[in-house]
């Protein structure tokens, strides 16, 4: 099913799925977990509980503990893709059944902002010195930054303020890329605005402006609490279940 994306172009999820050899490429639990493309069909389905299922898989599966597999850099590939489809405006959890039972139910939301969370942390987790994963699958994920940043850049003035926060939080990593560099003045001021306005991002929009040599005096009572990030902004808890 074809399908336009934010900017105006047609895409064909399956199209996108067949530029991928899936059998040469794997997650963490390969003999466990669905197989990514399975992982990434779901994120489409029509029915919004299969779709939270399938982004609790992805962030278990595709990045388990902030690990690069080589599946990662296409998964990101795809979600990047697809984030302008209509199915992902889908209001979602990333909860497993028995963690509602156990914990009671989050609230939902929005699929797309699920997806922008993963891309966003998988971003700033390659930005570490030394990520986990194989060199090859890391640099795989770090020559995607142009391309993530094309795919979520429509987004920063998307009407909806949770989506326009996880899209700003999911830009901000990737101007470490030379050739992203220039767009940090132009949001500068939204930077501020997220470090002050939004719990999720805070310590993430308050580092970005300390790299940038700003003056976080105004912010430095949240320089050593935790960051109030929400379940799905950090993915799901405990070991996949699968």
């Amino acid at each position: 099913m074809s399908m336009k994306s934010q900017q105006g172009h047609s895409v064909d999820p399956e199209e996108l799925l067949l530029r991928t050899d899936w059998n040469s490429v794997e997650h963490c639990c390969p003999n466990v977990a669905p197989a990514t493309p399975v992982i990434l069909r779901q994120l489409l389905d029509n029915h919004a509980g299969k779709q939270g299922a399938a982004l609790c898989d992805l962030q278990q599966a595709v990045t388990h503990s902030s690990t690069f597999y080589s599946a990662t850099a296409p998964a990101a590939s795809f979600v990047a893709a697809i984030l302008g489809d209509p199915r992902t405006l889908a209001e979602v959890t990333d909860q497993r059944p028995w963690e509602t039972a156990d914990l009671g139910e989050e609230p939902r939301f929005l699929l797309r902002v699920g997806l922008l969370n993963w891309l966003g942390r998988t971003a700033w987790d390659a930005n570490e010195e030394s990520p986990d994963g194989y060199d090859a699958d890391i640099e795989a994920f770090r020559a995607l930054r142009p391309t993530l940043y094309d795919a979520i850049q429509p987004f920063l003035t998307e009407e909806d303020q949770t989506v326009r926060d996880a899209a700003l939080a999911a830009v901000l990593p990737l101007l470490v890329s030379p050739e992203l560099a220039h767009h940090a003045e132009c949001l500068r001021d939204d930077v501020w605005a997220l470090a002050a306005n939004s719990a999720p991002y805070r310590q993430r929009a308050i580092d970005t402006l300390a790299s940038w040599g700003a003056d976080i005096t105004p912010f430095q009572r949240y320089r050593h609490t935790p960051a109030d990030v929400r379940a799905h902004e950090e993915g799901c808890a405990g070991d996949p279940p699968f």
